[in-house]
């Protein structure tokens, strides 16, 4: 009798802040096409109109939105990849609902709760307010727009948003309305702590670029050190934006770590 070939997960993609379900487009296109991949817009993200007033904004409303959508419309257990923001939402969801999840790829989370070291936590602490403590400023000052641009200036380089294509460029600023609510309008983000790492029972791929700041590198490594399945990845030459700057070389990456785990498939 022959054997039945292995069938490859599906593939949930999770955008981050000041993106939605376009914003996977060329990640998607660049991956194989024997594998069933999907994005998902959450709440309050995206171009179409709000079905609420964004007071539930958040890392709660972000997992629920996970389970809802693969509960849905995929064949669970599925991969979740996921970026910065989008990390959250879905290692809360690994934790309510590990039936619905496979596998985790999560690249560049920034999440301080789970940091216990004393002295990781100050400088995480440190970079974070660097980082994202100007985009609140701006905000104030000169309105959403403003703001951001000054967010991806902070994790990218100067100029990041000015130089996207014009397509590119539209579906972050069409996003903006959301900085409000992730600077404190909408509801604080679920504690995750070091416990709750410990206890995922499944595959971790913490990913980050050699270039980024320690914001995100500083939660990236511990991830990848507490889950017991956690497995560190760390891409040369590369930043906080890389899915958005090389989407073709993050597709890659992401495969060939599927495939370094034995996880691509079932």
């Amino acid at each position: 009798m022959t054997e039945r070939a292995a069938e490859p997960y599906p593939m949930l993609f999770v955008h981050g802040a000041l993106g939605d379900a376009r914003t996977w487009g060329p990640v998607l296109d660049a991956l194989p096409f024997d594998v069933d991949v999907r994005a998902i817009t959450l709440s309050y993200f995206g171009a179409a109109a709000w079905r609420g007033d964004g007071s539930d904004f958040g890392t709660e409303r972000h997992a629920a939105d996970l389970e809802q959508f693969i509960d849905a419309t995929m064949d669970a257990p599925v991969v979740v990849v996921a970026w910065s923001y989008g990390c959250h939402p879905a290692l809360l969801l690994a934790q309510r609902r590990s039936d619905l999840v496979a596998a985790l790829v999560l690249y560049e989370p920034v999440i301080g709760s789970f940091v216990d070291d004393d002295d990781l936590r100050h400088r995480f602490g440190a970079d974070a307010a660097a980082c994202f403590g100007p985009v609140g400023e701006v905000l104030a000052e000169q309105g959403e727009e403003a703001a951001a641009h000054r967010l991806f200036d902070n994790v990218g380089h100067p100029g990041f948003i000015a130089d996207l294509p014009d397509d590119r460029r539209r579906i972050a600023l069409s996003n903006a309305r959301t900085i409000p609510l992730m600077m404190g309008k909408g509801v604080p983000p679920t504690k995750i702590t070091a416990d709750d790492l410990r206890a995922l029972d499944l595959p971790v791929i913490a990913a980050m670029g050699s270039e980024t700041r320690p914001a995100f590198a500083i939660p990236t490594r511990v991830l990848a050190d507490v889950a017991p399945q956690g497995r560190l990845e760390v891409v040369e030459g590369a930043g906080h934006l890389l899915p958005e700057s090389d989407p073709a070389r993050f597709a890659g990456l992401v495969t060939e770590w599927l495939a370094q785990q034995d996880i691509g498939a079932r």
